[in-house]
């Protein structure tokens, strides 16, 4: 026999997926110059995001280099 209260009883939460094993990335809205847009779009329709973020983190790595080197 049942007293009808089970359904009040807290259900266990999930522990989840775990960490991911690639940095996390955070999602922006960028605003690009038309020619920008026209160029990745030719070049990498299928891909174009990725080769953005791939440009936007070697340009940063070169400044980073840079300055290293004074």
């Amino acid at each position: 026999m049942t007293t009808g209260i089970e359904f009040l009883k807290p259900i266990a939460k999930r522990k989840g997926r775990g960490p991911s094993e690639k940095p996390t990335l955070f999602c922006t809205s960028l605003r690009v110059p038309k020619d920008v847009m026209e160029y990745f779009n030719t070049h990498y329709p299928y891909t174009k995001q990725a080769m953005m973020r791939e440009a936007l983190i070697e340009f940063i790595n070169k400044e980073k280099l840079e300055k290293q080197n004074g």
